[in-house]
């Protein structure tokens, strides 16, 4: 799969949204040194040792692509709590969905909370399918990393409440 330039993005893989037919079509990807070091800094982690992601993609109804995938990766976080590192496995499943823009689609559309996901955009032709495995590695990092057997400082942990607090309400029961 050939690379294209990217100034947005540490790890771009692109595909032809046109290759795309409703026979799926599988594809691998996997991050060089430089890019999962300009990754680990975009995502504040200490280092990317291994980024790789599959994906199966096939033409859906509508014109929408429907891509599943899976990242697998294994970083090193810092602790919430001590700052040393804490290494992690990931491995993550997904799935997304990718559309042609519409013609006069305007930028900022009311947005419907009801309705279903609405398919990412396809931009220039191309689905980046490195940028869309690097935002699930992210999604899948431990928020609060602790090293094992840290704590928080005596005292500093949030103490439990001795007895309910007031609640204002309570005067319109009576």
């Amino acid at each position: 799969m050939p690379r294209r330039h990217s100034d947005s993005q540490e790890f771009s893989r692109f595909i032809e949204a046109d290759s795309v037919g409703a026979k799926p079509i599988e594809r691998r990807i996997s991050a060089n040194a430089e890019e999962r070091a300009a990754l680990a800094e975009r995502f504040e982690l200490r280092k990317i040792d291994r980024l790789e992601a599959e994906f199966s993609l096939r033409r859906a109804g509508n014109g929408v692509i429907h891509v599943k995938g899976r990242v697998q990766g294994d970083v090193v976080q810092s602790c919430v709590v001590t700052l040393e590192p804490v290494a992690a496995r990931i491995d993550e499943e997904f799935a997304a969905d990718f559309a042609a823009e519409a013609k006069g689609q305007a930028a900022e559309e009311e947005i419907d909370f009801d309705a279903a996901d609405p398919p990412e955009a396809i931009r220039n032709g191309h689905i980046d399918l490195g940028e869309l495995a690097a935002e699930h590695l992210s999604l899948a990092l431990d928020p609060y990393p602790r090293a094992p057997g840290a704590r928080l400082p005596q005292g500093s942990e949030p103490a439990e409440p001795e007895e309910r607090p007031v609640n204002p309400f309570s005067i319109l029961k009576k």
